[in-house]
């Protein structure tokens, strides 16, 4: 790999030893850019990119850029972006994908390109755009931006579970028979495909790799219930929170934490008791449920 070549000062410059980068000739970098490529990731870069002053580039999968392309002032490129729920914003769990660049591009000022683009050759990119689709090649991108406001919806009724285990006992079965309910769940580390996999399900969301007691303390106040159906033991005496709050706890009797201090404590065996007892305290009524 050749060498970047600096042009001023301040340039920031964060290569993980895992990365692949392959750099091609006179690739310049002016002052206060910042280049970080991550664990594993790829940057292929051709001969005579360059960057302007106060870029960013941020690579945590792969990036390429082709020769002869260049970046004003304070473009951003970024090909991962947090994962997020109607509810909460991951710290350190991200969603990526590849971005492309062709040969002989101009981009303009303060350009935003986010994960998962393809950029074709020959294109000119206006001041301030923000690029999350595809740009043919030989094209000109004019930015006339209007805002698009979203709802995050939110449902009225929510449980909250604290576990370090990826079993939680009958967790399918209650939340596809409580759709009308919001599930939390949070970890004090990664979570495991297992876990993972309940991301499907739009009434549940997971919180990872919470190190911050106040996050823990928001989401007991949020909820009306919580669930103590973790395997192995209690986090953080998160029971006895529970309990200290006035929360009704519900447990099913294989994994019950701290049963000394009350709770309603169900059979594992008959999972729909306790989905009729969340309804006859959230909405005033149990629906019957065919198995």
């Amino acid at each position: 790999m050749t060498e970047f070549q600096l042009d001023g000062k301040f340039q920031q410059i964060s290569i993980d030893p895992t990365a692949h980068v392959e750099l091609g000739q006179d690739v310049t970098l002016r002052s206060f850019v910042c280049l970080e490529v991550g664990n594993g990731a790829t940057l292929k870069l051709g001969n005579r990119v360059f960057f302007n002053i106060n870029c960013s580039i941020h690579c945590g999968y792969h990036i390429e850029i082709g020769k002869d392309t260049m970046f004003g002032d304070g473009v951003r490129i970024f090909d991962s972006n947090h994962q997020y729920s109607n509810y909460h914003v991951e710290k350190i769990a991200f969603n990526y994908g590849k971005i492309s660049i062709g040969k002989n591009c101009w981009i303009g000022a303060n350009v935003v390109i986010l994960k998962g683009v393809t950029i074709g050759d020959n294109v000119i990119i206006g001041a301030g755009a923000v690029i999350h689709k595809d740009i043919p090649s030989n094209s000109i991108v004019v930015s006339k931006e209007e805002l698009i406001i979203k709802e995050r919806p939110q449902l009225e009724h929510h449980v909250f579970t604290l576990t370090a285990s990826d079993t939680l006992e009958n967790l399918t079965y209650l939340v596809e028979n409580l759709p009308e309910v919001s599930f939390h769940i949070a970890a004090k580390t990664n979570v495991s495909d297992r876990l993972e996999a309940f991301k499907k399900y739009e009434n549940v969301t997971l919180y990872t790799n919470v190190h911050h007691d106040d996050i823990i303390e928001d989401l007991l106040d949020q909820s009306e219930i919580y669930l103590d159906i973790n395997h192995w033991d209690q986090v953080d005496s998160i029971v006895d929170r529970a309990f200290e709050k006035g929360k009704p706890v519900f447990a099913f009797d294989n994994v019950a934490h701290r049963t000394e201090l009350g709770g309603s404590v169900f059979s594992y065996q008959k999972p729909e008791m306790m989905v009729g007892e969340i309804q006859r305290r959230l909405f005033g009524y149990a629906v019957d449920i065919v198995n």
